[in-house]
């Protein structure tokens, strides 16, 4: 009776130790899974870095080309108002 008892017991410490071991071994699963996923997550947090900053680029250079275009239809308004202003535009003499 003792003998059975003792059966028992081992084998209850033998099924305890498999589902310790099976957990082992799905904890580490799983930390290797969240750490692939840290891994991709952080390359596309760099990639959206480098992104961010290429539209920051273009943005100021966008807003250099406005600037510029800007100044060039200031230019040919002054140009303008000038040629209408004359009482005979030089391009049309008499």
């Amino acid at each position: 009776m003792a003998e059975d008892r003792l059966d028992r017991i081992e084998r209850k410490l033998d099924r305890f130790a498999e589902l310790l071991d099976r957990s082992y071994h799905q904890s580490n699963e799983r930390m290797d899974r969240v750490e692939e996923q840290t891994a991709r997550n952080a390359q596309l947090i760099q990639n959206n870095v480098q992104l961010i900053e290429r539209n920051a680029q273009l943005i100021d250079r966008t807003a250099q080309l406005i600037e510029r275009n800007g100044q060039q239809i200031q230019f040919l308004r002054e140009l303008m108002q000038g040629h209408i202003s004359q009482s005979t535009p030089p391009a049309h003499a008499d």
